[in-house]
């Protein structure tokens, strides 16, 4: 994928898209990606997700996927958030576009990689979780 491609891809899924040198950033909802390209070749890729000052390795593979990510989804949770899911409580230790399959839609759904109370991980989809503080007044209301 050339940067021209990639660059019109991402504004079409409503990302910013800045150039920085031979790279790439393109920016939606505290997600980052960074491309890195050699004439039209990428070289690396980069990415920023919400809630980590880190930068990690994203597979070339994946930036189409990321791109076309659903941004509502995108935008729900950071890393470090208090979750419940079902009946189970927990923290959200990453999260990831899930790649494109027949049953997706052309915006790809966000997963979370969940750790509970109790040590285990789960990798729900980001619709099938709460944040904590709104499970909680849910509760209360319901109850009330």
């Amino acid at each position: 994928m050339n940067p021209h491609t990639l660059k019109a891809r991402a504004y079409i899924a409503h990302w910013q898209v800045t150039q920085d040198g031979q790279a790439l950033v393109m920016t939606r909802a505290d997600w980052m990606i960074r491309v890195e390209f050699n004439g039209s070749a990428p070289t690396r890729a980069l990415i920023r997700k919400p809630g980590s000052p880190e930068w990690r390795h994203l597979d070339r593979r994946a930036i189409t996927t990321h791109v076309r990510g659903h941004g509502e989804q995108m935008s729900m949770f950071r890393i470090g958030d208090p979750v419940k899911v079902g009946p189970r409580y927990g923290t959200v230790a990453d999260m990831y576009v899930e790649t494109p399959t027949a049953q997706t839609s052309r915006a790809c759904p966000v997963k979370l990689v969940v750790a509970y109370v109790d040590g285990e991980t789960f990798t729900p989809y980001a619709t099938s979780a709460q944040h904590l503080r709104d499970a909680e007044l849910q509760s209360v209301t319901l109850s009330d």
